[in-house]
């Protein structure tokens, strides 16, 4: 009983003490409160890249509108520096650049003046596979002054149509390809490697599919369709020095004929 009468009378001095120290026009002092610590799920979110967005390439004013509106066409524009500020370096344009050839294309018979349907300019390539398979190749020559190095290389962009016909987004696959030796195409070039992974025998370059390449349905008839391949988001694909060439091919579904024109390579403004 002495232990509970003892905290009584210190509770109730206290009670006076306050009593007091208010009377005389003084707050009594609180230890304050310590900063509450934020969850790190409410710091600064890291940045997200935009998913792929899609343009339709009849509403490009430097090509003619064409005579059936595209659906669900695309545009990647994924990428750092962001389309319009890259240097733009023709390849075909009315006729193949200094350097590119396409002798390297099998199964195809081309046609690098036709004029049947064309995107920009006078003349556009007419592809036209012996077989469900065919490959129209473009390649870098001996010729060629200087190699394009890969790191400045953002992106290859080109129009695509099946003229008369759609092309189904699953028809045609696209690859870059390259080289760690030769600034040029060279046949059998086995010196970019993917290494921990067995590649005899094995395409080493991403083949790449229109439906992931923002074509979600087919190409329209009569239509012409903008297509962006940025070089960085094909993750499969290995390292290597030089971009040496790509190539489009028809698989498995048939591709009666298709158009390719104004392909270029989407380039850093310091690639020179």
């Amino acid at each position: 009983m002495s232990m509970i009468l003892y905290y009584r009378r210190a509770a109730s001095v206290g009670l006076l003490l306050v009593a007091l120290l208010v009377s005389c026009g003084m707050q009594p002092q609180v230890p304050p409160h310590a900063t509450p610590t934020m969850s790190s799920m409410f710091g600064t979110q890291p940045t997200i890249r935009p998913v792929a967005t899609f343009t339709d390439a009849s509403n490009d004013s430097s090509f003619p509108q064409p005579t059936a509106n595209p659906t669900n066409v695309a545009q990647a524009t994924i990428t750092a520096l962001g389309e319009n500020k890259l240097v733009v370096v023709p390849v075909y344009d009315d006729a193949l650049s200094v350097g590119w050839s396409l002798t390297n294309s099998f199964q195809t018979i081309i046609n690098l003046e036709d004029r049947s349907h064309v995107a920009s300019g006078h003349f556009a390539i007419k592809a036209q596979p012996k077989f469900n398979t065919g490959t129209v190749y473009f390649t870098l020559d001996k010729t060629v002054v200087k190699g394009i190095s890969r790191h400045k290389v953002q992106a290859l962009r080109f129009y695509i149509s099946g003229g008369d016909n759609p092309i189904d987004k699953d028809a045609m696959t696209v690859a870059i390809v390259g080289s760690n030796v030769y600034p040029y195409w060279v046949k059998d070039d086995t010196s970019v490697k993917i290494y921990g992974r067995v590649t005899d025998g094995q395409p080493v370059f991403s083949e790449t599919r229109l439906s992931f390449l923002g074509i979600n349905k087919s190409v329209p008839p009569k239509t012409y369709v903008k297509v962006t391949v940025w070089l960085n988001d094909l993750i499969y694909d290995p390292l290597y020095t030089y971009v040496t060439g790509f190539y489009f091919k028809t698989d498995k579904i048939s591709v009666p004929t298709f158009y390719i024109d104004d392909v270029s390579l989407l380039m850093q403004p310091d690639f020179l």
